[in-house]
């Protein structure tokens, strides 16, 4: 295996394993299952690129294609549950269509393997990758408004997420009609090399900064709503005790220790109306 191939495979497994560190500390602290999406996705992914650099070391071509065949395949399983994580966000995703969807990937890469060859398989798999990959960067976008409204200022993270992916398509096409093998692995071209894996990484960098991000730009955004939510039902709370208190001390003749304990009601009304008005304010 070519030395940058093998450099660039081990530097995936670090930054894979963060990842997959913020979406468990994420299920944990939220328990949105979009998550258990998420923690599959970077599971895949590392072992993934563990049989990547397992077949550098095996002596059989037969157990190195096999190999090839199931890095390939969990690469592409972890971007099925990558794009379920994501439609997340925007819409219901159903966990038995995900399902389903890898049983069919799955058996049919295994069809290839076994009775034509561990080229195509591959080539299935990275094909298969490459569209549901891009599917990520078309589908939640179609209703735009909505879309912009809801990512906030992590579209922009969004956006530098599309520009690595749209770096790597040449090294993608390339790769596919040249029939050179996945993950270039026996490959001499360093340049080519760097462009099919730099994107790749910095992608991989990036989705952890957006998930980071969009996770707190929604937080941010439903902390606001439930200050707008509770500071105006507490304003009208404190409007009806107010206008009852001097209802009370309008129509009832009351002794002085009465009208005291109105004046206390009515003074700690006006404090609680400023609390209201300074908790609104807040930015």
């Amino acid at each position: 295996m070519n030395i940058v191939v093998f450099s660039c495979l081990i530097l995936y497994i670090p930054i894979r394993a963060i990842g997959l560190g913020v979406s468990i500390d994420f299920l944990y602290d939220t328990r949105d299952k979009k998550f258990v999406y998420f923690i599959f996705c970077w599971t895949f992914w590392i072992i993934g690129v563990v049989f990547a650099i397992l077949s550098d070391f095996s002596e059989l071509d037969s157990t190195k294609e096999f190999l090839l065949v199931l890095n390939a395949m969990f690469a592409a399983i972890g971007t099925i549950f990558f794009v379920g994580g994501i439609f997340k966000y925007f819409m219901t995703v159903s966990l038995k269509i995900i399902i389903a969807i890898i049983i069919s990937f799955i058996l049919t890469t295994f069809l290839l393997y076994l009775y034509i060859n561990y080229t195509l398989s591959i080539l299935f798999s990275s094909n298969f990758l490459n569209v549901a990959m891009f599917s990520t960067y078309v589908v939640p976008p179609l209703k735009k408004k909505e879309f912009i409204e809801y990512m906030g200022k992590s579209i922009r993270w969004f956006y530098l997420l599309i520009i690595m992916s749209l770096i790597y398509l040449p090294s993608s096409i390339y790769i596919l009609f040249s029939w050179e093998s996945f993950g270039l692995y026996d490959s001499e071209d360093t340049l080519l090399i760097l462009i099919n894996y730099i994107p790749p990484i910095v992608a991989n960098v990036l989705i952890i900064i957006l998930l980071v991000h969009l996770e707190y730009t929604i937080s941010t955004r439903e902390k606001f709503i439930l200050k707008d939510k509770y500071s105006h039902n507490l304003g009208n709370i404190m409007q009806v005790i107010y206008s009852s208190a001097d209802i009370i001390k309008t129509v009832a003749k009351l002794e002085k220790e009465q009208e005291d304990i109105l004046k206390l009601v009515e003074g700690k009304c006006k404090e609680a109306s400023q609390i209201i008005k300074e908790i609104r304010s807040i930015k």
